[in-house]
């Protein structure tokens, strides 16, 4: 066990001792999750254990610390590649059939993650043969977004921000539908999906450059197409203030399609600080995650909401209704340690992280589902485990950090 006295250091480089045992026992959980899906004829990811299939967003977000830190590039291009094939109207789905069907599409962000991962994989492995290959599949979701999709998705003409609006419909990762009430609405401009759709755009820049360098297609269309994409980077960035507030020192969750601003502290702020490409200021990355830090962290992960909010509810427990209405309202996340601690290397790269991995190592290693990691906690102490006992991307985010 943890017993060897083991260094954590919190640097961002792939796992420096794969030998060691804990690595060993982490990489053994992450294998249980990697599946072949006969309907698809592909590698996919099972969410977690015991209900849950494979979904496009978890999938997308579990792949780095799953494929790409151990360097099993393969899996990463196999699962990218099934996901990119099922891409229709520019989204990617969500959920699989499991015998025959349409795939469903209610996500706005599993495109984007889509793309952020592509781009993971690509900075890991250079393989630009891949990217030629995928490259329109990337132009036909910009396309989509631009242009407009379902439930209303499409960037807003005045300020170059994703917008959404679908009643009934929860498309971002707080997904919570009772009914046909969600519980976390998020109709608008959600931020981290904004911080998405940034990070793709400076992507969509960089590869359209590089593939005209290779002259995979025409270098002067490539160039031309390179320079949009980074103009309208530079405006998404330059909007992305609209999301600052300057009274919290935090970033607002969600814009609404009246643009009521919704000043709820949740974690979405730290996801939008933990993309490859961050257009937000250090002096704001740092208000961020002070406010994060005192406001959200535990020993397990993230907080879905401030404690201090009165729509905050501290224990997920009771009937299916009353465990749904906690899920995205202050139950602990164990996969945002992930997104907080790539924040925390990028905006306070001198101070040592504020957050003890043992708890979550003795939950690994004693608790729960024994050599796995849980979905989620209770918001208040002690913390209990509760939903999935092993969840792919609550143990792939751990990979992705832990030395």
């Amino acid at each position: 066990g943890m017993g060897t006295g083991e260094k954590f250091s919190n640097t961002q480089s792939p796992i420096p001792n794969p030998q060691s045992p804990l690595n060993q026992q982490l990489l053994k959980a992450s294998d249980q999750f990697i599946v072949y899906r006969a309907s698809i004829a592909g590698p996919t990811v099972i969410a977690g254990y015991h209900w849950f299939n494979d979904w496009g967003r978890d999938t997308l977000i579990a792949l780095p610390g799953l494929a790409l830190v151990p360097q099993r590039f393969e899996l990463a291009k196999g699962v990218l590649r099934t996901f990119g094939h099922y891409c229709r109207h520019g989204l990617i789905p969500n959920a699989f059939f499991d015998v025959n069907g349409e795939p469903i599409y209610n996500s706005i962000d599993a495109a984007l993650w889509w793309i952020e991962t592509l781009g993971l994989y690509l900075e890991a492995t250079q393989d630009w043969e891949f990217l030629a290959e995928q490259f329109s599949i990337v132009q036909q979701i910009y396309k989509a977004f631009v242009g407009g999709t379902h439930f209303n998705i499409q960037i807003d003409a005045t300020d170059g921000l994703v917008s959404w609006d679908a009643p009934g419909a929860a498309l971002t990762w707080m997904d919570v539908v009772i009914g046909t009430h969600p519980v976390t609405p998020r109709y608008g401009k959600p931020v981290e999906i904004n911080a998405l759709w940034y990070s793709a755009l400076c992507w969509l820049s960089q590869w359209a450059e590089r593939l005209s360098q290779l002259e995979y297609g025409s270098p002067v269309r490539l160039t031309k197409q390179a320079q949009r994409y980074a103009q309208q980077a530079q405006r998404v960035k330059t909007s992305l203030q609209k999301f600052w507030n300057p009274h919290l020192g935090y970033l607002y969750d969600t814009i609404e399609p009246d643009d009521h601003r919704n000043f709820q502290v949740r974690p979405n702020a730290v996801l939008a600080l933990s993309l490859h490409h961050c257009g937000f200021s250090e002096q704001q990355g740092c208000q961020i995650l002070d406010l994060a830090t005192v406001s959200l962290l535990t020993p397990y992960g993230l907080r879905s909401l401030d404690p201090g909010d009165p729509e905050y509810k501290g224990r997920y427990e009771g009937n299916q209704e009353q465990r749904d209405r906690a899920y995205h309202q202050g139950t602990v996340w164990a996969w945002l340690i992930g997104p907080y601690i790539r924040a925390w290397q990028r905006f306070y790269p001198q101070q040592s992280l504020p957050f003890d991995w043992q708890p979550l190592l003795d939950h690994f290693l004693f608790d729960a589902s024994l050599g796995s990691i849980s979905e989620i906690f209770d918001g208040d102490a002690p913390h209990k485990p509760r939903g999935a006992i092993a969840q792919a991307w609550s143990v792939a985010e751990v990979i992705r950090h832990i030395k």
